[in-house]
């Protein structure tokens, strides 16, 4: 600016010192610096004009935690260089900026490629992009927008969670091992370390060669105690005064991403699925089962916003006559609400399984705990998991770390 500032002065002090002299010199150097302005204004213009821009992604879905790949080519299809030419994309996708200086000759072209984070859940625009250009003195920065933005839609993550159960284990200690043994799947889940217990045929060479510590193989105990059910539902809670958290550290982010992992593993083992959420919108997918269900939740799940006014206890009692024997509800909440108690016993009372995941609020910034929730809620029959912010998720739903029916009639937690 001030550069610019400057070339506009000198000439204007240069005419008047012309007119009241009338210097051949100082009128000639007056009308060089004015066709000079001239030319740069003239160059900035016509080189921008003539820049031309695309974007093509590797893919229209990505999903949290992924990957994607995208191509960027600019042009010069004018005759006039361009020195310096700032190119920024125009895009709402959380974390990411694409910003390149380059210097293209007349008739140029350069390409760059981006791998692209996919930070947050949603549906964003990319693609877009923005040229600012200067001539050769820098004088006049002029910019030129190709607004031709492409969709890309973040789906939520998916987490393995071989052990979460609908049905509380029956037994702590020696006996859950016993238990896990006598009802493994032909497919390891995992590998850990060997306790005192732990089946010899269960040992997995190969990990203990590498580790050289006794290693045993994990087997998936889910689909035998789930078998009988006829649909699951799952129940999420997107009310507004209910969560917690900043950022990606949320307890509707949490929330999203656990109830997408149980959609996946339900649904991959043939159970119908369904989703109930009251949001921004109501959202309401009837149980099926198969793939494009599980399209149908992720979908749901990617654009729905946790600023419902419905509290969960109320959404439950609204949808109580759904969850009927052969049928399982999965509530994913907050802890702040000992309300969820009462319809969480009238579901049970249906004879329908009942599994309630509560979100530590107290690890949320919340001002209680889960704990005084979590052993009522358990003491009426319902499997509680406790979920809490900055934990993995995978092992805080696993089955085999319920509290068994004799710790909970004990009153241990």
């Amino acid at each position: 600016m001030k550069r610019r500032l400057a070339f506009i002065l000198i000439p204007l002090l240069l005419l008047l010192v012309a007119l009241g002299g009338g210097f051949d010199l100082v009128w000639r150097f007056f009308v060089f610096l004015v066709a000079l302005l001239l030319l740069s204004y003239l160059w900035a213009h016509l080189s921008v004009r003539g820049v031309y821009g695309s974007a093509e992604k590797s893919t229209e879905l990505c999903r949290v935690g992924e990957y994607f790949e995208a191509d960027f080519t600019i042009a010069n299809r004018g005759r006039f260089p361009i020195p310096l030419l700032q190119v920024n994309e125009i895009t709402d996708l959380p974390g990411y900026r694409n910003e390149v200086g380059v210097s293209l000759g007349g008739h140029g072209e350069h390409r760059w490629h981006r791998r692209v984070f996919c930070r947050r859940r949603g549906r964003y625009r990319i693609g877009g992009l923005n040229f600012r250009a200067t001539d050769p003195l820098g004088l006049f920065p002029v910019e030129r927008r190709i607004d031709r933005r492409q969709e890309i839609t973040v789906y939520p993550a998916t987490l393995e969670l071989p052990f979460f159960s609908l049905s509380p284990q029956p037994e702590g200690g020696a006996a859950a091992r016993r238990w896990l043994a006598s009802q493994a799947s032909p497919n390891a889940a995992s590998v850990r370390e060997y306790v005192s217990g732990d089946s010899l045929r269960h040992i997995h060479w190969h990990t203990t060669a590498h580790t050289g510590n006794l290693m045993v193989r994990e087997f998936d105990p889910d689909p035998p105690r789930d078998t009988t059910l006829r649909e699951i539902w799952i129940v999420l809670d997107m009310q507004r005064h209910a969560q917690l958290g900043e950022g990606d550290e949320t307890t509707e982010e949490y929330g999203v991403t656990i109830a997408a992992s149980l959609a996946k593993k339900y649904l991959d083992g043939g159970k119908r699925v369904g989703l109930i959420a009251e949001g921004d919108t109501a959202c309401l997918v009837p149980p099926e089962d198969g793939a494009g269900q599980l399209e149908a939740i992720l979908r749901a799940l990617t654009l729905v916003k946790a600023t419902g006014s419905i509290p969960i206890d109320k959404l439950l009692e609204a949808s109580a006559e759904r969850f009927g024997a052969g049928a399982a509800a999965i509530i994913i909440m907050p802890s702040e609400n000992p309300a969820i108690a009462a319809p969480l016993g009238q579901i049970t009372g249906r004879q329908a399984r009942a599994a309630v995941i509560l979100l530590d609020s107290f690890s949320f910034g919340g001002a209680e705990s889960a704990a005084n929730n979590a052993h009522t809620l358990s003491t009426g029959g319902a499997s509680v998991y406790t979920v809490r912010q900055g934990l993995a998720i995978e092992p805080s739903l696993d089955s085999r770390r319920l509290p068994s029916p004799r710790q909970l009639v004990g009153g241990g937690l």
